[in-house]
């Protein structure tokens, strides 16, 4: 089964699943270099990386899944649009094989499946929150061992997820694709200064009314969506609410500076205000969503998904809410990790999967270089390296304790917009410096964004105060005295941080990274992790992707496979 995910003009992908388990995802953004692979909803090339893995071809896939209705408001179940179709899968990379209908997957109904089928749970609650999707804003399900049922849905009209985006364009932070940063600058506001009371919490989910600023909650606009004039009626209604608020527009101004153009990366105390009272709001929201959910499917166990979902923070909250016992948040919970779910949806419904499935405890599904591959490589680039073998992980922690920042190039990338140990850029946790370094000269973005830590699953309980296994740096817990003392660059300024934990495994590179760090240092096995990237670039994919990201900043050090390239001397 090959689901297609990213039906929006943005985060394309491909999914294949085999016998009900997921053989290999990537987003198309990591091949094209174009982030989020902007203005093309074709997903060829992740496909045909998809099929490449499993040794297949094109035509021996049994189903195709699209996660989006091109006959919305139209019910349809399959889609024939040739043109469409041949958009989506480039024929000219599959022998010219042209499928001649692909299944389709209702958005959110995609979305819920990437977050439950994939949980390992056999009953759970289910929310889906985004901008939009075949007319659809948020999700309330029911997934048990039959599959999912819809029991709540939200109009477009009453977007969470477009509310929280325009709020960071407003602040000048870029657009829909910039929302995350929103989350950190809210971390340095007063959550209590402004009172946006067009959108309001209650018991069941919340109401959004925007009258006075020109959109009625009872308008009929269902003929404005495709178009795309209520989204910038919406925009406009939002501006002026913020603007009402004594609170202008910002644009960035910017310098050109060593060839580089430089945004200013400040904020006014108001800007962090605004920013604290939307996040706040979205999460008081989020929470009556969750809690509706769980009451409706008399379960203790939440699963999330949609754009909303990438929200660390609001996840956070829902993790302590009363009543969650268990908690599954789907790594790539944007647009991007659709192909997921329309692939694990489809094989459902053939028979291929049973749920509970296998429960998704690594987001390692996309391509791997072999040693030779990444040799030939830094041969054809004229790298001097060491091929270190066994001994990376003790000679990479080393530069580490002494303050170095690594770029980590090993196994196969991972899926969704978090590293987690596969395309990484790696520095010592103790040091603020080094959180400042990242920020500031390796990734060129704002100061005020945090990074996170990632650690050993025994270093968890006096770091984050839990033992649970957190794998996919996804979710906000408050972090302890311990924490605070012992690795204060990944502690926020809300006194948060959003941890990925790592079971020990002398097999894993990672894994034994970190704990020959904790042995050379002395200090909890834990270090900074960030995405290897640049800030207006997608995480590298390949071993060129890397070197290139790695020879245009100041990385001191490359550890690509069993390779270790320094920039300080030759080897």
């Amino acid at each position: 089964m090959l689901g297609l995910g990213g039906p929006y003009y943005h985060d394309a992908s491909a999914c294949l699943v085999v016998d009900g388990r997921i053989v290999a995802f990537a987003e198309e953004e990591r091949f094209s270099r174009r982030k989020h692979h902007k203005d093309s909803r074709s997903c060829a090339v992740a496909a045909a990386y998809c099929l490449s893995e499993a040794g297949i071809t094109l035509a021996e896939v049994d189903e195709i899944a699209i996660a989006f209705n091109p006959s919305w408001p139209e019910p349809s179940e399959t889609c024939t649009d040739g043109e469409l179709i041949a958009e989506l899968l480039d024929p000219a990379l599959f022998g010219h094989h042209r499928p001649r209908q692909v299944t389709v997957i209702e958005h959110h109904l995609a979305h819920a499946a990437s977050a439950f089928h994939p949980s390992g749970f056999e009953e759970a609650a289910v929310l889906v929150v985004d901008g939009s999707g075949d007319g659809v804003s948020a999700t309330l399900a029911h997934g048990t061992p039959q599959g999912l049922k819809v029991l709540r849905q939200f109009p477009f009209s009453q977007s969470l997820g477009w509310f929280y985006e325009t709020v960071a364009e407003h602040l000048g932070l870029g657009d829909w694709t910039s929302s995350g940063k929103l989350m950190g600058l809210a971390g340095y506001g007063n959550p209590d200064r402004y009172q946006l009371d067009f959108l309001t919490p209650r018991a069941g989910g919340y109401h959004l009314d925007l009258s006075r600023y020109g959109i009625r909650p009872d308008e009929q606009v269902a003929d404005q969506y495709t178009d795309l004039r209520y989204y910038r009626r919406l925009k406009t209604a939002y501006a002026t609410a913020y603007t009402d608020l004594g609170i202008p527009a910002h644009h960035r101004a910017s310098t050109y500076t060593d060839g580089r153009t430089i945004p200013d990366t400040g904020y006014r105390p108001e800007h962090a205000d605004l920013a604290a009272c939307a996040q706040r709001l979205l999460e008081q929201c989020l929470t009556e969503l969750a809690r509706e959910a769980l009451t409706a499917t008399g379960t203790t166990r939440l699963c999330i998904a949609g754009g909303v979902g990438l929200n660390c923070s609001a996840n956070g909250r829902l993790a302590q809410l009363r009543g969650v016992e268990e908690l599954f948040v789907q790594p790539a919970a944007g647009d991007a990790g659709c192909a997921i779910g329309a692939a694990l949806e489809v094989a459902l419904r053939r028979g291929d999967l049973t749920l509970p499935g296998p429960a998704m405890t690594s987001a390692a599904l996309g391509p791997a270089f072999t040693p030779g591959t990444i040799r030939t490589a830094l041969d054809d680039l004229g790298l001097p390296y060491r091929d270190l073998g066994e001994d990376l992980a003790t000679t990479v922690a080393g530069h580490l304790a002494l303050g170095r920042t690594i770029g980590w190039f090993q196994g196969r990338m991972e899926a969704g917009p978090r590293a987690l140990g596969r395309r990484s850029i790696l520095a010592d946790a103790h040091d603020p410096q080094a959180r400042d370094h990242i920020n500031d000269h390796v990734k060129n973005r704002e100061p005020w964004r945090p990074l996170a830590p990632v650690m050993l699953e025994e270093a968890a309980p006096d770091l984050i105060g839990t033992a649970a296994p957190h794998p996919f740096m996804i979710v906000a817990r408050p972090a302890t005295d311990t924490a605070r003392h012992l690795i204060p660059a990944a502690v926020h300024t809300d006194g948060t941080l959003r941890p990925q934990t790592v079971a020990r495994d002398d097999t894993d590179p990672y894994a034994a990274l970190l704990a020959s760090f904790a042995e050379q240092t002395g200090r909890p096995p834990a270090l900074l992790n960030t995405s290897f990237n640049h800030e207006r670039e997608p995480i590298v994919c390949t071993p060129r992707d890397a070197i290139a990201t790695f020879a245009a900043g100041p990385l001191d050090a490359l550890a690509i496979g069993p390779f270790l390239v320094r920039k300080d001397r030759p080897i």
